[in-house]
């Protein structure tokens, strides 16, 4: 392995950790819904069916990337640690309010400030920049494509389900919301 390949190893290692102890923090089972388990549920096997698909890829390199390498891990690198960034800057903003487990909780206040002024699901946006960040240092375009593409369904299907739950509680505040900001990406999106 190159120093590279250790840093990204490292960095990856360090996420996952993050993140299984956010899931272990924040989980709510007694009070949500089943739906709620099965999208919490997808999104993980998303991630790991992602992970091996590019990983194969990776390693055929079918479609590569016509970047330089170094360049390529250096735009990579930038873009995964904003990706990073963003998601636990989303996290930090939502509080208490923040769980694995779409649900909404007792006295739910709508999280408007922070990444939230811009975009619904900062988390999201944050956690697809870091898959695409990823599959870009790779170097192949298919691998690319195979991390991202599963994961987006999969959080597509998610944020349908959070968003049917916001406006179930908060109505037309919620829509109001929904109005001056975008899903995922400021702006676009």
């Amino acid at each position: 392995m190159n120093p590279t390949q250790i840093l990204w190893l490292t960095l990856a290692s360090i996420w996952a950790i993050v993140e299984i102890a956010i899931v272990m923090k924040t989980r709510t089972a007694n009070e949500a819904k089943p739906a709620a388990f099965r999208s919490a549920k997808w999104i993980w096997w998303a991630i790991i069916a992602a992970l091996l698909m590019a990983l194969a890829f990776k390693r055929w390199q079918l479609m590569p990337i016509p970047l330089d390498y170094q360049l390529r891990q250096i735009i990579a690198l930038l873009l995964f640690s904003f990706g990073l960034a963003l998601r636990f800057y989303a996290i930090a903003s939502l509080g208490r309010f923040f769980t694995t487990t779409a649900m909404v909780q007792d006295q739910h206040q709508l999280i408007n400030h922070g990444p939230y002024r811009l975009i619904r699901h900062p988390a999201y946006s944050g956690l697809l920049i870091s898959f695409f960040a990823a599959g870009l240092a790779m170097g192949d375009g298919l691998a690319l494509f195979s991390l991202c593409a599963p994961l987006a369904y999969a959080l597509a299907k998610r944020i349908q389900y959070e968003e049917s739950l916001l406006v179930g509680y908060f109505g037309q505040v919620y829509y109001d919301y929904c109005q001056r900001t975008k899903k995922l990406i400021p702006w676009v999106y």
